[in-house]
């Protein structure tokens, strides 16, 4: 499958899943219009469930070619639709370089690349919006390719884990930062220092404009099967 035979596919599968997640939640976005319409970017955001990706592509103007564990690739009808979506494999337990130079590559190459930089699914202290230290990562690949960096954060999307809320529509919010650009002469600290300041900074003027409460902050999957959610309002 070429390269605009992707970018269909990924488009296609957006349309379906918007459909399915429009009709059991109430999703919204602001900032939208920040994404570059053209040119290497690199989309920074928190991970809190394994909706995000789909959340944020459903609604993306383009493509988003994703940062993805590697081991997703070890099912061959797995690796094979995420290679059709343009999905890049790093490993994550240790450093993997191919994965760095894909990612650079892609960038320069005019591509929206979309990283999760927690490793993984966190909540709590775990996540980088309440506590967690963010990585080097982000900063690394925007230094390297010479191209900005997109924060967002994405609230709320953990609460589709627990199957009952679908039936009433649990809250989910998306907030696109402004664009980051690396500087000349800037260190990887100080640069790495702005982006987490600007997901901090979505993180809570979210919870403020829309009083979201503790409950629908992050959550891990475990906790959301087990608790008595209350019904948003």
């Amino acid at each position: 499958m070429n390269q605009e035979a992707r970018d269909g596919f990924f488009f296609f599968s957006g349309i379906i899943c918007k459909r399915i997640l429009n009709i059991s939640s109430k999703i919204h976005i602001y900032g939208l219009e920040r994404i570059p319409s053209s040119g290497g970017c690199l989309l920074v955001s928190n991970h809190i469930s394994h909706f995000d990706p789909i959340i944020l592509g459903m609604h993306a103007p383009r493509p988003i070619d994703y940062v993805a564990d590697g081991k997703l690739f070890n099912d061959l009808v797995l690796s094979q639709i995420l290679t059709n979506l343009n999905v890049i494999p790093v490993d994550r337990e240790r450093m993997d370089p191919k994965a760095a130079k894909a990612i650079v590559s892609r960038l320069k190459a005019g591509r929206l690349v979309g990283l999760f930089p927690e490793r993984g699914i966190r909540h709590g202290k775990n996540s980088i919006l309440l506590g967690a230290k963010l990585s080097f990562s982000p900063a690394t690949l925007s230094q390297l390719s010479q191209c900005p960096i997109l924060p967002v954060v994405i609230i709320g999307s953990d609460l589709l884990y627990q199957p009952k809320t679908w039936f009433y529509r649990p809250r989910i919010f998306v907030k696109f930062g402004e664009l980051i650009f690396p500087e000349k002469g800037e260190k990887r600290a100080e640069l790495t220092q702005k982006i987490h300041d600007s997901l901090l900074m979505l993180f809570w003027q979210l919870v403020k404009q829309h009083n979201i409460e503790p409950f629908e902050w992050p959550c891990s999957a475990q906790q959301r099967w087990k608790e008595k959610i209350p019904r948003p309002r």
